[in-house]
């Protein structure tokens, strides 16, 4: 659960409380809450109910279970059965927005500078977060590898739809074309390779064809031999 405890107290206003880290992350209960801003009991704890649905769970709070209720006792903090909420630097800023009187403005500047912005103390927490930045660049390694690999397989159906419908009319599309003659970068390659086969079929009055095409609606196909000639063009140039 990544707990972690020095048996260190911090002092914030009149209030002394125990520095308390879940997940690698310092964070307060609600009834610590009540304490350092000298609120009746049961306060913070009626303010997170009325706004529970603006709080993201694991950014702005964490909900512990019962189960973890003997690796709190260390700092002197009692699960109920219902479980412990443990407010983030977010999740308290958003909770104490309403606490506008002079000790509040002191308190919340005092917490945030001088225990949620203070590095924890454990090696457990620079661990966890070297682990979770690892985790992190895997998922977005993998996720630009899937969307690659999906970007690919749909440039792949595309030519290949589009080569079934050329047939044997002596037409092709720019990008089937392409593919056929294995150019490398084919979809790049084929736009600058259209807009020469379009020009030159203007130049010399030859009808263009249309192939539909998913993304643009419909692309212009043209004589085999004016995609090779132009092809021949720019390989020259």
């Amino acid at each position: 659960m990544n707990t972690h405890n020095h048996n260190a107290m911090i002092s914030i206003g009149n209030s002394e409380f125990p520095i308390v880290e879940y997940q690698g992350r310092r964070v307060i209960t609600l009834a610590m809450v009540d304490q350092i801003h000298q609120r009746p009991v049961g306060t913070a704890s009626r303010n997170f109910g009325a706004n529970r649905e603006r709080f993201l769970d694991r950014e702005d709070f964490y909900l512990v279970d019962f189960s973890k209720k003997d690796e709190f006792r260390s700092f002197d903090i009692e699960i109920p059965t219902r479980g412990l909420t443990l407010l983030t630097e977010s999740g308290y800023l958003m909770l104490v927005k309403s606490f506008t009187d002079d000790l509040a403005w002191k308190v919340q500047r005092e917490l945030v500078n001088r225990y949620f912005r203070t590095a924890p103390t454990s090696t457990a927490h620079q661990l966890y977060l070297m682990a979770k930045a690892n985790w992190e660049q895997e998922q977005r390694v993998n996720q630009l590898a899937q969307f690659q690999h999906n970007q690919q397989q749909q440039l792949d159906a595309i030519a290949q739809r589009q080569s079934d419908m050329d047939g044997d009319t002596g037409y092709m599309t720019a990008l089937a074309y392409c593919r056929k003659e294995s150019i490398p970068a084919p979809l790049a390659y084929a736009k600058q390779l259209g807009i020469k086969a379009s020009e030159m079929c203007r130049n010399l009055a030859i009808r263009m064809g249309q192939v539909p095409d998913e993304r643009w609606g419909s692309v212009n196909s043209y004589p085999i031999e004016i995609l090779r000639e132009c092809h021949q063009g720019m390989k020259g140039a």
